[in-house]
């Protein structure tokens, strides 16, 4: 069961619970059974069909999911923030080339994650219908085989570690 769910059921169940409690308090004293029959006879709370209302337009507010936040981007402030990501992760890779210094096992696996990543961030932002876009798209792919080759990063064999 999600969380979502849990947390309203929760709410729910409390919000009947508060509703019983009010309606009992506001009940007048005379309409109170005494100790000796209250042990014996339990009445059901009587409730109108304003109550009902009452609790079935809370229960629906607290039952409907929130409004899920909007934090997209502009299309063309997503496509230019991928294109300069993708950019400056080539632009790490190369200087690391440039450095012909053996990377770490453990630097190549991050590498090849963060490039697949950052491709998969520029894939998702180029229109497959437009032959520019799906240029730019294989241009980019090659890019990165070659510079992933270059610095000898191939698919990690282990999972990386838990965060």
């Amino acid at each position: 069961m999600q969380p979502r769910v849990r947390i309203g059921l929760a709410v729910a169940i409390g919000g009947i619970g508060l509703a019983v409690a009010v309606h009992t308090a506001t009940r007048a004293p005379a309409d109170l059974p005494a100790p000796a029959e209250a042990a014996v006879h339990h009445p059901a709370p009587q409730y109108n069909e304003l109550d009902e209302r009452a609790l079935a337009g809370a229960l629906q507010r607290v039952l409907e999911p929130p409004p899920e936040p909007s934090i997209k981007l502009p299309p063309a402030a997503a496509r230019r923030a991928a294109e300069e990501s993708f950019e400056a992760m080539m632009h790490t890779m190369e200087e690391l080339a440039d450095a012909n210094k053996r990377v770490p096992r453990a630097r190549r696996d991050q590498l090849y994650r963060e490039t697949n990543d950052v491709f998969s961030a520029l894939s998702a932002q180029l229109d497959p219908n437009d032959a520019e876009d799906m240029q730019l798209l294989e241009d980019a792919n090659i890019r990165m085989k070659v510079m992933l080759g270059e610095l000898g990063v191939r698919v990690p064999k282990r999972l990386p570690p838990a965060e």
